[in-house]
């Protein structure tokens, strides 16, 4: 299972001179796009950036937006550029410091992260977000009770946060309180239908509960936000083949192994549900993959899930 993080960024390019109608243009669209299309941010921000008449307040917030879209991207190195510089012309912004975290998170600097979130709570304590990564941060660090007790904050200040659920239900999973895992999981999937990654979780925690059906409900729907979402895949074939659907497991399984060639866990599986249906020469194959990626992996009679 996984913890959810988020954010952007990008760099300076030569500064033009722009009319002030445009230049207030860039600036709205670098506004409008910096979540729903970091491409079209990147494009906007850095034009009202290089444009050298915004406001000392202005410039902070297109670097800011602009650190979000290059987040978003996964330039990490030069989103955290953009939020450092944003917080020289803008120290005291919450929203700056808690964005500077999560590109600090994603580069594994947690402990800069930390920080970053501690600031944003300090310039405002009563910030859902920042709650909800602190908390994040603290289960990625293994201090889960820390972690549960932001969740909880988060949720208090800001009951609609589908982010905060689904840390909070990640973290309940790891202490493997299942059931409350679930609870959240449905609560993140009530408020973000289409949050691929919490219809995984969700299908996981169900198969561990043995409700199978469930299970494979939860991954389709994962499937269905995102297609190419390897560990769904691989998880509805270990259902499908508890089920006794051995098709649709090799299916599956051959699925992820295209998305991911080199899983020795789905090579091992895929040759465990080919023996069940007695293809024992493909299955051969499969299990001489697997231990080639993975020498520990010998070709059992029968497997545990991998």
């Amino acid at each position: 299972m996984m913890l959810r993080w988020v954010i952007s960024l990008l760099f300076l390019l030569p500064v033009h001179s722009l009319p002030i109608a445009e230049q207030d243009d860039n600036f709205r669209r670098c506004e409008q796009h910096h979540e729903d299309n970091p491409d079209l941010a990147l494009q906007y921000c850095t034009a009202a950036i290089q444009s050298g008449r915004l406001s000392d307040e202005q410039a902070a917030n297109a670097l800011n937006f602009r650190g979000r879209a290059l987040t978003t991207k996964g330039d990490y190195d030069r989103a955290i550029q953009d939020f450092k510089q944003a917080l020289s012309l803008k120290p005291h912004d919450a929203a700056t410091h808690n964005n500077l975290g999560v590109a600090l998170g994603k580069k594994g600097d947690l402990e800069g992260a930390f920080r970053e979130y501690q600031e944003a709570l300090r310039i405002k304590p009563d910030y859902a977000e920042a709650h909800s990564n602190l908390g994040a941060n603290l289960a990625r660090k293994g201090d889960l009770a820390g972690g549960i007790n932001e969740f909880r904050e988060a949720l208090r200040l800001d009951a609609e946060n589908a982010d905060a659920h689904y840390n909070l239900g990640e973290a309940l999973a790891r202490k493997e309180d299942l059931d409350g895992a679930i609870v959240e999981f449905r609560e993140a999937l009530r408020i973000k239908p289409t949050f691929a990654i919490a219809h995984y979780d969700l299908g996981t925690a169900l198969d561990l509960k043995n409700d199978a059906d469930g299970a494979v409900r939860e991954y389709q729907e994962a499937l269905r936000a995102k297609p190419d979402f390897f560990e769904a895949h691989h998880g509805l074939g270990y259902v499908l083949k508890e089920k006794g659907d051995l098709d649709g497991a090799i299916r599956e399984y051959r699925e992820a192994l295209r998305i991911m060639p080199g899983s020795a866990n789905a090579h091992y599986n895929l040759g465990v549900a080919l023996t069940a249906k007695g293809s024992k020469a493909e299955a051969a194959h499969e299990f001489a993959e697997a231990q080639r990626l993975d020498p520990r992996l010998k070709p059992p009679a029968d497997n545990p899930r991998q």
